[in-house]
C-alpha cells in the first residue's frame, strides 16, 4: 500500500462507501470517547499529585491554573498549522499529546516539571478542541448535525 493512498484526499461522498470505521464519523465517535477520558484522568492525577507529592500551596496552584490557561490564548495558533497538516492529523496529534502529558505526569514530582507537564497537556486539549469542533461543523449532516452533537454532548432531555 502506497503513501500516496493513505493520505489521498476524499469526498464526503466517496468517504460514505467505506467502513463505519473508516468514515469520518468514525473518528469523531473515537475523539468524543477518548477526550473525556483523558481529560478526566489528567484531572484527577494533577488535582491530587500537585498536593499530596509536589507539596504546592495555594500560590503554586495559581500558576499551575495560569499556564494551563496560556495555551487557550494560543489556540488561534491552529490557524497556521492547518496550512501544513490536515485538521483530522492535527486533531489526533493533539489528542495524544494530551495522553502522554498525562502518562507521564509523575515522573515530573516538581515545580518546573508539573508546569512543562501542564502546558503540554493544556496544548492538546485547547488545540484538539478547536479542531474537533471544525471538524464536526463541517463533516456532519447539517439536518442530522444537532441530534448528532446531543448525542456526543450529553443524554437527551425530553
Amino acid at each position: 500500500m502506497s503513501n500516496r493512498f493513505l493520505f489521498r484526499t476524499m469526498s464526503m461522498e466517496d468517504a460514505k462507501a467505506l467502513p463505519m470505521w473508516r468514515q469520518p464519523i468514525g473518528l469523531l465517535v473515537v475523539m468524543a470517547l477518548a477526550m473525556p477520558i483523558a481529560f478526566a484522568t489528567w484531572s484527577a492525577l494533577l488535582n491530587n499529585f500537585v498536593v499530596e507529592v509536589a507539596q504546592f500551596d495555594g500560590s503554586d496552584i495559581g500558576w499551575l491554573h495560569t499556564v494551563r490557561e496560556i495555551p487557550g490564548f494560543l489556540a488561534i495558533g491552529v490557524i497556521a498549522l492547518i496550512i501544513f497538516i490536515r485538521e483530522q492529523v492535527l486533531g489526533l496529534i493533539s489528542l495524544v499529546l494530551l495522553g502522554v502529558a498525562t502518562a507521564v505526569t509523575a515522573q515530573f514530582p516538581s515545580f518546573g516539571g508539573i508546569m512543562m507537564i501542564t502546558l503540554l497537556s493544556s496544548i492538546g486539549f485547547h488545540y484538539y478542541e478547536t479542531v474537533n469542533q471544525s471538524l464536526q461543523l463541517q463533516w456532519l449532516d447539517k439536518k442530522k448535525a444537532p441530534q448528532t452533537l446531543g448525542w456526543r454532548l450529553g443524554p437527551a432531555r425530553p
